[in-house]
């Protein structure tokens, strides 16, 4: 048995590790990248990502997916907003 493993290339890890950047002075954690998504949240319950306060973007294509319970990080999402636009720029994705 084999184990498919995605290997980033080092423009789309760097362009990555800014979004980190961005989301980490946000006040989001990131958590993990799976089946296209990258997830970043608030805090974790049982070891994983809570369902509350939550960010995911899709790599390969324009697509966010976020969740607040937290009424201030409203105020936040312009920035999040944002952030993952210039994370789609930087990867040359426009639609």
């Amino acid at each position: 048995m084999s184990a498919e493993v995605k290997v980033l290339s080092t423009s789309t890890r760097t362009n990555l590790e800014a979004l980190k950047h961005h989301m980490k002075k946000l006040g989001f954690k990131y958590f993990e990248e799976k089946d296209g998504w990258i997830d970043f949240g608030t805090s974790l319950y049982e070891g994983r990502l809570s369902n509350t306060n939550e960010v995911s973007v899709h790599f390969n294509n324009r697509n966010m997916f976020s969740m607040f319970d937290d009424l201030n990080l409203y105020d936040k999402l312009p920035e999040v907003k944002q952030a993952i636009l210039d994370f789609y720029e930087a990867e040359g994705i426009t639609e």
